[in-house]
């Protein structure tokens, strides 16, 4: 009987499971870095993007410039700029729990840390979300639509090669705004 019990408790947990994944919104990673570093970051941009606001910002911008991310099919865009706090305490947001999402990227360096998440949707990349930090800002960006498979390898090298404000720059440019300094 016990054995049986085990086994329903098992199955039902697996039901629920995709249900309980991590949560993320600039509100979480604000927390986050606020748990990390013991201070609230100061200075913060927020910006999210619906797929009608997208398809208009890209419109009015134009096609993103060579050598840019792989972001085809991207219907949904959220993106949140912090500074760090000075707390003398590192931001790793490779430590962070994370639940129902796949990491593809996970990396510490010196001066910062990444972290590539996944979540598929029929067969493709349904949400991608990246945070990421150096020693003055951290950043958050979440991704949605049918995205490339490439997209997760390509964040990570965008961060390795051209560091977190780069990857800021270049992912600011799809809101049709300038880049916050």
């Amino acid at each position: 009987m016990r054995r049986r019990l085990a086994i329903l408790a098992a199955l039902v947990s697996g039901l629920f499971a995709p249900g309980c994944a991590t949560t993320f919104s600039p509100e979480a990673i604000r927390s986050e870095i606020t748990r990390q570093t013991g201070s609230d970051p100061q200075r913060a941009f927020e910006v999210s993007l619906g797929r009608v606001t997208l398809a208009l910002t890209r419109q009015a911008v134009g096609p993103a410039a060579d050598g840019s991310l792989p972001l085809a099919g991207l219907t949904r865009f959220e993106l949140a700029v912090y500074d760090v706090p000075p707390a003398g305490r590192e931001l790793d947001f490779t430590r962070m729990a994370v639940h129902g999402w796949e990491p593809t990227v996970r990396a510490r360096t010196p001066s910062g840390s990444t972290l590539v998440l996944v979540r598929a949707a029929g067969g493709a990349l349904g949400d991608v979300v990246l945070v990421t930090a150096d020693a003055d800002r951290a950043l958050y960006a979440r991704l949605a639509g049918r995205l490339s498979n490439d997209l997760p390898a390509a964040l990570g090298r965008a961060v390795t090669e051209r560091g977190t404000d780069g990857v800021r720059r270049e992912l600011m440019s799809l809101t049709g705004t300038k880049a916050p300094d």
